[in-house]
């Protein structure tokens, strides 16, 4: 099967993640900067603009992992489908945290849906590295999700932190999300550049 139908079927799932995220912020309640400047809405706002980034984030890894693929079996389409559950958790997970940003549950609950897709991408990464042929992108995908396993410990000891600082989830994610992003945008430049 030509691997066309699996991106957009991703594609199509990320998508309705990020506009799900965007319709749960309310609009404000008066035509004043007083009705966003308020714990309330800045909470709920902040907590879309992290989930915004990690969402875009996951989008990067998951379209990179994907573009090594000539072709796609059921297997792999279910792995893939498996890659993107804890993904569709973000919309809800982010509206409970940035609703309650100082509560343990939520915040813990972030916190634990970052890891397992993360965790999710690394799985999916280590099964189609094992699919191809050239030998230098099985070892640079391979790099990358050595990369990975360090998201998952950072992100399980923000989540730990989370019992007792609860608003400490929010900025694990934001800060590694932010700076994976802007890692893998440093390996491009240089990549052009040595071209």
């Amino acid at each position: 099967m030509e691997k066309g139908r699996l991106e957009a079927f991703s594609d199509g799932v990320f998508a309705i993640i990020i506009t799900i995220m965007v319709l749960d912020l309310k609009i404000p309640s008066h035509g004043n900067w007083t009705a966003i400047m308020n714990d309330a809405w800045m909470s709920t706002f902040l907590a879309y603009l992290v989930s915004f980034i990690i969402t875009a984030s996951f989008w990067v890894s998951h379209h990179l992992i994907i573009s090594n693929l000539k072709k796609v079996d059921s297997g792999l389409l279910w792995i893939n489908v498996l890659t993107l559950l804890p993904m569709s958790l973000v919309p809800i997970t982010t509206a409970w945290f940035g609703e309650f940003p100082n509560s343990v549950a939520p915040s813990v609950t972030y916190g634990l849906v970052y890891v397992l897709s993360v965790g999710a991408l690394f799985n999916l990464s280590h099964i189609v590295s094992k699919h191809l042929a050239n030998p230098v992108v099985q070892k640079r995908m391979r790099r990358v999700n050595r990369s990975r396993i360090g998201l998952i410990a950072i992100g399980l000891v923000g989540t730990g932190l989370a019992f007792i600082w609860p608003p400490v989830t929010g900025g694990m994610v934001l800060v590694v999300s932010g700076g994976w992003l802007f890692l893998r945008a440093v390996v491009h430049v240089r990549a052009l550049e040595d071209l």
